[in-house]
């Protein structure tokens, strides 16, 4: 298809996001390795890449994207489909297209690289970026917060106007700080609520949206990746019981699938107590996003935070849901060690140990 030219993937770069990505996981994989002849090679792509981001800053102060190709997506964050955008009577948004969740990137990728040119003895660099971070997040939450809903818009249009629909997309800021904590605690309740969270998982358009159907494919139907942001980001503001609950959700979906995989996505329809989960007719299964949300998810139970450069890792408050009584983790490395975790809920409470320890890093469990 991309040959006959029916389709633009030869490759395709329509994408806004993967930019600010790629600096997280720059950052991400530093603190998991201590890799250092890795930080140093891929240095100045990191630079070219912030340097792309703070270009495409220029003009509004947001990264924003805007098809310039008649064959290209017409929308270029994950949610790329062409109807999916669209503010709280329906309506599709019109012009440049300023994500939400895109910013939230932008603002991690400044602070996280930031600590990486301090290490680097770039003084200069970390100055700035906090400092453009800083003034991101100001910003941020004044133009894009939608004070009679208590929420946060799911983008600013062409003419810097908030599409102010009740989505998913802000629950991936949750985690990243660029929301003041006030307006974080009001999304992660507003994400909870009926409309949202449909008992298997949070839905990617409230369905009280005109524009809201459970078979749409960014536009009431649920995705487990999408949660796994949201659980990681309800976790990191101490909602627990909350992190659980989403997490139970998607668990108890993925285990009514044929051989235990969790689609790419599912339909929005409500739980009900003799009813599985409304299968999306054409959803990838197996598929990357979705078997990595698995992860994610196990890795927000165990609450690791890895510092590798200072041979240190932090266990924080782990905690396992309801349906899970004791997690193994093998082979688990960090830097150069490899440790073996066990985690067991006992009551209400979670117990942490470390079985097995190659190497010399520090463990630390907090509770």
């Amino acid at each position: 298809m991309a040959r006959c030219q029916e389709i633009p993937h030869t490759p395709y770069y329509g994408t806004v996001d993967a930019t600010p990505l790629w600096l997280m996981l720059y950052a991400e994989y530093y603190a998991w390795t201590h890799d250092q002849e890795t930080l140093e090679r891929l240095w100045p792509n990191a630079l070219a890449a912030m340097d792309w981001v703070d270009e495409n800053l220029k003009e509004t102060g947001y990264l924003a994207y805007a098809r310039r190709s008649s064959r290209g997506l017409q929308n270029q964050g994950w949610k790329d489909s062409g109807n999916c955008i669209v503010n709280r009577r329906g309506e599709l948004a019109e012009g440049a297209i300023a994500l939400c969740e895109v910013q939230a990137y932008v603002y991690a990728a400044k602070v996280r690289l930031a600590e990486i040119a301090r290490l680097k003895k770039r003084i200069d660099l970390a100055d700035r970026w906090l400092d453009e971070a800083q003034a991101l997040k100001t910003r941020f939450n004044q133009d894009f917060w939608v004070t009679d809903l208590d929420f946060c818009a799911l983008a600013l249009d062409g003419e810097g106007k908030p599409v102010d629909s009740i989505t998913s997309n802000p629950g991936h800021c949750l985690n990243l700080g660029i929301l003041d904590e006030d307006k974080a605690l009001s999304v992660a309740e507003r994400l909870q609520a009926p409309d949202m969270f449909n008992g298997w998982g949070i839905r990617t358009l409230s369905s009280l949206s005109p524009a809201y159907n459970p078979m749409g494919y960014h536009i009431g139907s649920v995705w487990p990746h999408d949660n796994s942001m949201t659980v990681l980001g309800l976790r990191s503001l101490g909602l627990i019981d909350q992190a659980l609950e989403v997490t139970q959700g998607i668990f108890d979906m993925t285990r009514c699938q044929p051989y235990h995989r969790p689609p790419e996505l599912f339909c929005g329809y409500e739980r009900t107590a003799d009813h599985s989960p409304v299968q999306y007719p054409v959803a990838c299964s197996p598929q990357a996003w979705a078997t990595g949300a698995i992860f994610q998810l196990l890795l927000t139970m165990a609450n690791l935070v890895p510092d590798a450069p200072n041979n240190c890792l932090r266990i924080l408050d782990p905690a396992l849901p309801d349906f899970l009584q004791h997690l193994s983790l093998h082979n688990l490395r960090i830097g150069q060690t490899l440790l073996d975790l066990e985690f067991e809920r006992v009551g209400s409470a979670t117990a942490c140990r470390v079985v097995k320890k190659r190497g010399n890093l520090r463990v630390v469990i907090e509770a």
